[in-house]
């Protein structure tokens, strides 16, 4: 699939970029993030139940190699606009690890992700695994020293992901 970056500025605006997040829990963490979609009406109403829902059921919490990660997410009737939510939390909070109900991480980063298409959610899934296992990037992106900074650590990382697809 080819993005232009236009469409890359439009999944992830600088108003989705949280840093030094505090939250008390996963839950409080994802209703924090899950507002800021809501705000800027890329997402229905219903969006953060939804999210929590699906989470309960099938966890999102992934062990990467430094930073452990979280990518909520739901199913595409609750969305709007396409876009991801990103936090990096101050203290992380406990994730129930993915493809588990019994085992769980501590999040630092949190990927909220709003998709529209049920194929994107595929691409936009594989895209953040592969970011994921960028040397550096998921500790730079939680040593970023404020929004401005981790935004522009995502974009650079997001459109050199895009560019390897093309």
């Amino acid at each position: 699939m080819e993005s232009s970056n236009n469409e890359l500025s439009s999944l992830i605006l600088p108003d989705f970029v949280q840093v030094g997040l505090q939250a008390a829990d996963k839950e409080s963490a994802i209703r924090s993030l899950a507002a800021l979609l809501l705000d800027q009406k890329y997402v229905k109403d219903s969006y953060i139940d939804a999210v929590l829902t699906r989470e309960k059921s099938f966890p999102t919490g992934l062990r990467t190699l430094d930073v452990h990660v979280a990518i909520p997410h739901c199913d595409v009737g609750h969305c709007i606009n396409p876009g991801i939510a990103v936090g990096v939390l101050e203290t992380p909070v406990e994730f129930t690890e993915m493809a588990t109900l019994d085992k769980y991480v501590n999040v630092k980063i949190i990927f909220l992700l709003a998709i529209t298409e049920p194929e994107q959610q595929v691409i936009w899934l594989a895209r953040l695994v592969n970011l994921f296992q960028t040397p550096g990037f998921l500790v730079s992106l939680s040593e970023a020293e404020n929004k401005e900074i981790g935004y522009q650590i995502l974009t650079d990382a997001f459109r050199k992901e895009v560019e390897s697809e093309n």
